[in-house]
């Protein structure tokens, strides 16, 4: 079967720009469809980064923090501490 060349020609090149377009084609769709997915895994990537940063900020502020507290606890002068040592130890009777 013969074909003149201006036909071969063109077919050759409607083949090309057939698989240049299936090509770009199937790039659009990967690009659909990771779209919404890069910002999300960057977002949660950050989030656990800050994340862990604060925690070993935190650790590290924490375990050579030397300061006191300036809030004092005391005991309250109304506590009758001898009578509930007696509730705990299950004698009552003597209160009485």
């Amino acid at each position: 079967m013969y074909a003149p060349g201006w036909m071969t020609g063109e077919i050759e090149t409607s083949r090309k720009a057939s698989a240049i377009i299936g090509n770009l084609t199937a790039l659009l769709g990967l690009l659909v469809l990771g779209y919404p997915l890069a910002p999300a895994t960057i977002r949660t990537m950050l989030l656990g980064w800050i994340l862990i940063v604060v925690t070993i900020m935190q650790f590290i502020s924490g375990h050579f923090q030397t300061t006191q507290s300036s809030v004092t606890v005391t005991r309250h002068p109304y506590s009758r501490s001898s009578e509930r040592k007696r509730i705990a130890m299950g004698s009552v009777e003597g209160a009485r």
